[in-house]
């Protein structure tokens, strides 16, 4: 074997951040031989132009890095940083130069962000980098409650990328628990953007890794609020008995705080109300109430927060307003606009306004059921305002209904001008 074997090719290559399919097109050579021939494969030897291709596309010597790490007494698979080739190094300098003064990028975006190599998760990880991701997993989920989108699902699962690969090393049982819990909570968020972008098989994958992670931190919060919220993408999707078997599984654990039971009734109540069980609905709503009233706010975290009014005006407000949809109760629609009239008042635009938005067009929604058409058109126009500043897949599908209402009262004016307005709004 050589000082130039295929490991310390490997390393030279991912220190540079070049990926392999890179150099195995520069070679001439299948991605597969290039493979095997770092990881040191009989019959695969180092030749020639496998050494010009990795030195062409890392701009590295091979040489002198090998050189510079025999100086350290290290091993060449250790090989950490080399000398740029000349040519290499005074066409950096000039790319620097000319885009100082307003030069153009001169290659694909993407191609950039190609050699900057996919980031290493600390091995092993501690307590430090724990305590880092559970503050990003807080961020991520302020930018998805505040406005929502495929951006903040994107973002939570870049990071999940990077932090998964954490979990897969040894580490003491403290920092485990911690980070397991960070990437649970911010799996949970990414799977919630994901569902309400409409994206369900990446929210299903995303469920999935939540649960996982929330019960290996031993967590039965998180694990609680996690299956919650499967049940309500199975609600949503029409999958009314597989929503209430999956609240049984949570609600047999006695640990779960009060505020998490909270959202387990709402969710059962919502579906009790899709099915027209008007009866399950109610006790359901009763017993949400129940657990709200028995909910700590100086819980710390994300359960406490569920202890804010406008969450259990709003987890009941929709509920009982799919119920009214069921019943055609005048009194079930007057609880309904009570319970989210409520809701939105309670909510703070700046920090909720996708829970906000929904709230609103649900509003709309019963008023222009129960004919109350200036009301519910003024609430739609609320409601499609805030379509301007939130991005959410369950909105969007909100104001098509609320246009297929308004266009069966063709008769009134603020129903024709709401149909024209939507439209102007989503084409």
């Amino acid at each position: 074997m050589t000082v130039y074997d295929g490991p310390t090719l490997r390393s030279v290559r991912e220190n540079m951040g070049v990926p392999l399919r890179r150099i195995a097109r520069q070679a001439g050579m299948s991605h597969g031989h290039l493979s095997k021939v770092e990881r040191g494969e009989y019959g695969r030897p180092v030749t020639p132009a496998i050494m010009a291709a990795y030195e062409k596309a890392t701009g590295i010597r091979l040489e002198d890095a090998v050189a510079a790490v025999a100086e350290r007494g290290e091993s060449p698979t250790h090989w950490r940083s080399g000398q740029l080739t000349d040519l290499r190094r005074r066409g950096y300098n000039a790319a620097i130069a000319a885009l100082a003064i307003g030069g153009q990028l001169g290659e694909p975006f993407g191609r950039l962000l190609d050699t900057t190599g996919r980031p290493l998760s600390p091995a092993p990880p501690d307590a430090i980098d724990a305590t880092q991701l559970a503050r990003v997993a807080e961020l991520v989920t302020e930018l998805d409650l505040q406005s929502g989108g495929a951006l903040v699902s994107q973002l939570a699962k870049t990071l999940l990328r990077w932090a998964v690969a954490m979990l897969d090393t040894e580490m003491g049982e403290r920092v485990g628990g911690q980070l397991h819990a960070a990437v649970g909570a911010l799996a949970h968020r990414a799977a919630w953007s994901a569902f309400d972008m409409t994206a369900h098989e990446a929210a299903r994958g995303l469920f999935r890794l939540a649960l996982y992670a929330a019960v290996r931190a031993g967590d039965p919060h998180l694990r609680a609020h996690v299956l919650a919220d499967v049940a309500a993408q199975h609600n949503q999707l029409g999958y009314h008995e597989d929503s209430l078997e999956i609240v049984r599984i949570a609600e047999g654990d006695e640990r779960v705080a009060p505020a998490v039971r909270m959202v387990l009734h709402g969710v059962k109540a919502r579906t009790y109300a899709a099915i027209g069980d008007a009866a399950a609905c109610r006790r359901h709503v009763g017993l949400a109430e129940e657990a709200f009233a028995a909910a700590t706010p100086e819980v710390p975290g994300w359960v406490g927060r569920l202890c804010h009014p406008a969450h259990l005006f709003a987890t009941t407000g929709h509920a009982v307003a799919q119920l009214a949809r069921a019943t055609g109760a005048d009194a079930d629609a007057r609880e309904a606009r009570e319970r989210l009239t409520h809701a939105i008042d309670e909510y703070d635009w700046f920090t909720h306004a996708r829970a906000h938005a929904l709230c609103t067009s649900q509003l709309a929604h019963v008023y222009l059921a129960a004919g109350e058409l200036d009301a519910g058109v003024h609430w739609a126009r609320q409601a499609l305002r805030s379509a301007t500043s939130v991005r959410s897949g369950r909105l969007d599908r909100d104001l098509l209904a609320l246009r297929a209402t308004a266009a069966s009262q063709p008769d009134h004016a603020g129903t024709r001008e709401l149909v024209a307005a939507i439209d102007a709004g989503t084409d």
